[in-house]
């Protein structure tokens, strides 16, 4: 297994430019609850951030956003998405950043280098999470933090009424990123992986969006069909089945009272001095 684990863009998905802007909703649908427990777990103005995982960019957009004086090195192991999250910021006129073409497995970075590390939805994909985690706590500064952002697919989309078929969908997923060596049930497991990475002050949150409260329109932008599509392809789940799930989606949106809920598992940690 290389260092990119898992979640390769040009792999996991059927269309890059339609998993791209996939990536870009997912952030816009949680964005409002993280940015709170991001700004209670000591993100703020003047400081030296690291994003490992950067992906397009859009963290690192976001954050640029809200605090006009801090300074942002993104870190990205994929030489595409290095290439865009460059022309993307770029073309935002964002500065105030650097985007690294690096492994979280091993950045290259100074110890004792920044205050606050964002780390969304990258120890999923990872064979060896520990040695990730130790890596993030050794280019903190004493009394930095860390936030890791991670899924649990145990308990991912939830819909009301049911739609029981997204359970097989999920297994699917699963099945194809174990083979790959990742692990996409690791948000229970985030507090235990941080301690044995040598975190100390371990926190843990589940924070949650709902249809009801965000709409149905990033939901959608947020799910899609070039995953799933890309699993049938792969062997991983039936065409069959990803019929039944279309089924059951079109008929849970015909119901009155329909409603979506997904959760991301967040675990802080804290580099004693």
């Amino acid at each position: 297994m290389d260092q990119q684990g898992s979640y390769q863009i040009k792999t996991i998905t059927s269309h890059v430019e339609t998993e791209i802007k996939r990536l870009k909703a997912q952030v816009d649908l949680f964005w409002d609850k993280e940015l709170k427990h991001y700004i209670e777990y000591g993100l703020r103005d003047g400081i030296r951030i690291v994003e490992l995982g950067s992906g397009p960019g859009f963290i690192t957009e976001k954050v640029l956003d809200k605090l006009p004086e801090a300074y942002i090195t993104a870190v990205e192991i994929d030489p595409f998405l290095v290439e865009y999250a460059q022309n993307y910021l770029s073309k935002k006129n964002r500065n105030r950043y650097e985007v690294l073409e690096k492994s979280i497995m091993e950045t290259g970075l100074a110890e004792n280098m920044f205050d606050f590390a964002i780390i969304r939805l990258v120890l999923e994909h990872l064979p060896d999470p520990v040695n990730a985690v130790r890596e993030v706590y050794r280019i903190l500064k004493p009394g930095g933090r860390a936030v890791f952002v991670d899924n649990d697919f145990n308990m991912h989309i939830m819909t009301h009424p049911h739609v029981p078929e997204l359970s097989e969908l999920y297994d699917a997923y699963c099945q194809s990123r174990f083979a790959e060596g990742g692990n996409p049930r690791i948000g229970r497991e985030l507090p235990g992986i941080l301690r044995e990475g040598g975190f100390s002050k371990v926190d843990f949150e589940v924070i949650s969006a709902h249809s009801e409260i965000v709409g149905e329109e990033i939901f959608l932008k947020s799910e899609g069909m070039s995953i799933p599509a890309k699993l049938v392809c792969d062997g991983f789940l039936s065409s069959k089945v990803l019929a039944n799930i279309s089924v059951g989606w079109r008929n849970m949106f015909k119901s009155k009272k329909h409603a979506i809920l997904r959760q991301l598992y967040m675990a802080v940690g804290e580099k004693l001095s």
